[in-house]
């Protein structure tokens, strides 16, 4: 029988729908419901996602299996790894705040048959928990597992990601997924594992392209101005990695690391964050969130303003 590789988990939790191509996230709502699931899932583990029957969910879908993703252990934001038009859909059904706490989807596989979930998650599966598996999310057991894998799934594209290879699953099972013949996932190199807290960064990143293309401004001769975006991270590395993961190879543009700070633990990098935002008025341009717009120095000097920035 076709397993897991060693050191991989299966996961269920319920969603309203399956759409990686324009959302390559899993969100929660609370902040408190993706830490929970940070402090044991591992890079590469699977979710197993299925309709949640609740009005949000198409009628159609509800209890169903939908489709799996595999994700990584890091804290995003949904608007990092979603589509504009996505974001568009989600605020006009007044969902904008919904699902904003993130980790990302590497890989994804629709289901090309209808199963019950109670079929496949016969033993985790309680439909008097089902707000809590939504929330909380829960392992699979082995036998678990071994149902869900022969579930016949198609592999499809995620936002933000490199596309399906042709050679990837179509109506198969998704077991034929790990047969050691297709070298299922894995990476090569040095494998960089992230916390949630411990030593972190404050970085400021900048556009290094057309930043006025990047966010629809008019261009103007003489221009210095720049997109930056303030942020928090332990491996700067790998989050600025990620912002630029939806952006086409042929593009000009990139986002780089203009500055950074280190400081002991998360909170008090948070701290420094929050500041630089509150102090950016009448200094920088507010683009949302931590986006700015604006001229090298005002930011790199609004940067070191900040409180631990100075001793670097």
């Amino acid at each position: 029988m076709t397993a897991l590789p060693d050191g991989t988990s299966m996961w269920m939790r319920s969603f309203y729908g399956f759409g990686p191509e324009e959302d390559g996230y899993a969100g929660w709502t609370q902040e408190s419901g993706r830490d929970h699931i940070l402090k044991t899932i591992k890079d590469g583990d699977l979710l197993m996602i299925y309709g949640a029957g609740s009005r949000e969910t198409e009628k159609t879908l509800r209890s169903y299996v939908l489709g799996f993703l595999q994700v990584d252990a890091t804290p995003i934001r949904d608007y990092e790894k979603s589509s504009e038009e996505s974001l568009k859909r989600k605020a006009s059904r007044g969902w904008a705040e919904k699902w904003s706490y993130a980790i990302p989807v590497r890989r994804a596989w629709r289901c090309d048959e209808k199963l019950m979930i109670r079929t496949v998650a016969f033993r985790t599966y309680r439909p008097e928990a089902g707000q809590a598996l939504g929330v909380w999310g829960a392992a699979l057991d082995e036998d678990e597992i071994a149902k869900a894998l022969k579930i016949r799934v198609t592999e499809v594209n995620v936002f933000g990601a490199p596309p399906a290879a042709p050679t990837g699953l179509t109506k198969q099972a998704f077991a034929e997924e790990f047969r050691p013949s297709r070298a299922f996932p894995g990476s090569f190199g040095t494998k960089t594992v992230t916390t949630t807290d411990g030593t972190t960064f404050l970085y400021l990143a900048r556009f290094d392209g057309d930043g006025h293309a990047l966010i629809g401004k008019p261009a103007s001769i003489g221009s210095k101005s720049f997109a930056f975006k303030i942020g928090v991270s332990n491996d700067v590395g790998a989050r600025l990695a990620q912002l630029n993961a939806g952006i086409p190879p042929v593009a000009k543009g990139r986002w780089v690391v203009h500055m950074q700070a280190e400081y002991a633990d998360r909170a008090s990098a948070e701290a420094v964050e929050l500041e630089f935002k509150t102090k950016s008025n009448g200094r920088l341009e507010s683009l949302g969130k931590e986006f700015f717009w604006g001229s090298d120095m005002d930011a790199m000097m609004l940067f070191c303003r900040m409180a631990g920035v100075s001793r670097f």
